[in-house]
């Protein structure tokens, strides 16, 4: 299997049609076939339903679909990494970060690097810490701004920022007009709780409730903090989100922040894939943050 085939096969697999394909590749037909059949004879699968008008693909096909662009990105970052190497320029930091504190320390940080460092360039994805994690795990980003809990096992890094929980809550919930600036637990069990999707995140909100003895009720998940204010300021339900999140909402979104009590906190760390030493450029990027927060 190589670049040139994996090439052919995403372009089938977006167009559903090979003469489509063929046309947009500037090839004819035949060849794209043939392509196709030398591909699916190496797998030993099939990729694709040929039928009179279209193409579906297999399960096997989708795989090899999300798995391909994978490839493929990953062949063009090599590419012009090597090319920058040959030309003299530093090169190209691929930066993830989460989306509450994130994007601010990774702007801190970029400045200052860029001081030293200023024909530097950066390539910055937001994401969850599980789709960081995965995408790191395929060399898609050196490094990333991820929150603990950290998978230990996946993932190597070190403490860079630390901030507390907060409840986001709707002006018109009598939690939102009591007089303190703070929220218990007992005060949050029982109303409709807005959480991130993180896999994690659900048992960790979880066990805070254990010792008041009650189960909360999570109502919506989401990817993205950003969105938080939007659900909350319909009523949707209560937020559960670090202090960085309230903190970027609008003013007059229609929700109060109260901090949460007992204290509960979570820690931000920059992190890298454990198994695959950072490249170079990515490694001073590293000791130039541990500089930073000494």
């Amino acid at each position: 299997m190589d670049i040139r085939q994996i090439k052919y096969f995403l372009t089938v697999s977006e167009e559903l049609n090979i003469t489509r394909a063929a046309e947009k590749l500037h090839l004819s037909q035949p060849p794209l076939s043939r392509a196709l059949m030398e591909l699916e004879e190496e797998l030993g699968c099939k990729l694709m339903t040929r039928g009179k008008r279209h193409i579906t693909l297999t399960q096997e096909g989708l795989a090899l679909k999300i798995k391909g662009k994978q490839i493929i990105e990953l062949t063009e970052m090599t590419k012009a990494e090597i090319s920058e190497m040959k030309n003299g320029i530093s090169g190209t930091i691929y930066l993830g970060h989460v989306d509450s504190n994130g994007p601010t320390l990774a702007a801190q940080w970029i400045e200052s690097f860029k001081k030293e460092y200023p024909n530097v360039m950066y390539n910055l994805w937001c994401g969850t810490v599980d789709d960081l994690t995965d995408r790191m795990k395929a060399g898609l980003i050196d490094i990333a701004v991820t929150m603990t809990p950290l998978n230990s096992e996946l993932l190597e890094g070190f403490k860079v920022y630390k901030e507390n929980w907060v409840a986001i809550i709707p002006t018109s919930h009598p939690i939102a007009k009591t007089s303190t600036d703070t929220v218990s637990l007992e005060e949050l069990s029982g109303n409709d709780l807005i959480i991130s999707s993180r896999r994690t995140r659900e048992n960790e909100i979880r066990s805070w409730f254990e010792g008041i003895k009650k189960e909360p009720k999570f109502t919506v998940k989401i990817a993205h903090s950003s969105n938080v204010a939007k659900l909350v300021s319909r009523g949707i339900g209560i937020g559960i989100f670090p202090a960085s999140v309230a903190k970027n909402i609008p003013q007059g979104s229609d929700v109060v922040i109260k901090e949460i009590r007992p204290v509960v906190s979570v820690e931000y760390m920059l992190s890298w894939d454990k198994n695959h030493a950072p490249n170079i450029l990515a490694g001073k990027f590293i000791e130039h943050v541990k500089s930073l927060i000494k």
